[in-house]
């Protein structure tokens, strides 16, 4: 694998070309290798640089709803006023900007989030049972714990909310149980008074990102 900002050029016997050596493109890259393909891969500033380093190494399909939900519009309104929330746009005069939230909202329906919720759903059930069988199989030391997720709530109105975002993650496989607050504080001491649930996704998982890349690159 050539890593450096001047790499050569592709070699005669090379059949794969892979431009970027993140997780996915080295996983690509291991996938060819294991079909016997000749590979190459290429990365400007090396192995898990860019974004497959610099992330909190969560493996969610609890995250299968899209940001495009009813109520998302009001929601976002209220948003505008946080810099740290998930959806923030700086105000400005930008005609490009302003045609993308209109699609955006456009798409803030429910029958448009019942559909984007399904598929998203499958891709990333598949992509979290590949994964872990991608560590296994190639015994990849990244700390990979299959140790579910928590989302934690201090106000009662989220609570609510992700409660019904539950419902239909339910019905396409994606587990989750309530967890008393109690319960809450006495299983995890680094909690604070105060909340008001928790959701427990135990089909989640996590890794270390930067382990993964390069666990992969040393295969490559």
């Amino acid at each position: 694998m050539s890593s450096k900002a001047n790499f050569p050029a592709p070699a005669a016997g090379d059949e794969v070309l892979v431009v970027g050596a993140g997780v996915i493109g080295l996983s690509a890259a291991l996938r060819l290798l294991r079909d016997g393909r000749s590979v190459r891969v290429i990365d400007r500033s090396g192995p898990g640089a860019g974004a497959s380093h610099g992330n909190c190494g969560t493996i969610t399909p609890s995250h299968a709803p899209p940001l495009a939900l009813p109520g998302t519009p009001w929601r976002a309104l209220k948003w505008m006023l946080k810099s740290d929330a998930p959806l923030y746009v700086k105000p400005r005069f930008d005609p490009a900007l302003a045609a993308w939230m209109h699609r955006f909202l456009r798409r803030c329906n429910a029958r448009d989030a019942a559909e984007a919720t399904r598929q998203r759903a499958a891709i990333l059930a598949d992509a979290r049972q590949r994964l872990e069988a991608l560590i296994d199989d190639e015994r990849l030391d990244c700390q990979f714990r299959a140790s579910g997720s928590w989302y934690v709530f201090r106000d009662a109105a989220e609570f609510e909310h992700e409660q019904q975002l539950a419902v239909p993650l339910r019905e396409l496989g994606i587990e989750s149980r309530l967890i008393d607050p109690g319960d809450a504080l006495r299983l995890e001491p680094s909690l604070r008074e105060g909340i008001v649930g928790v959701i427990e996704f135990p089909g989640d998982a996590q890794l270390r990102p930067d382990r993964l890349v390069a666990e992969l690159a040393r295969r490559v």
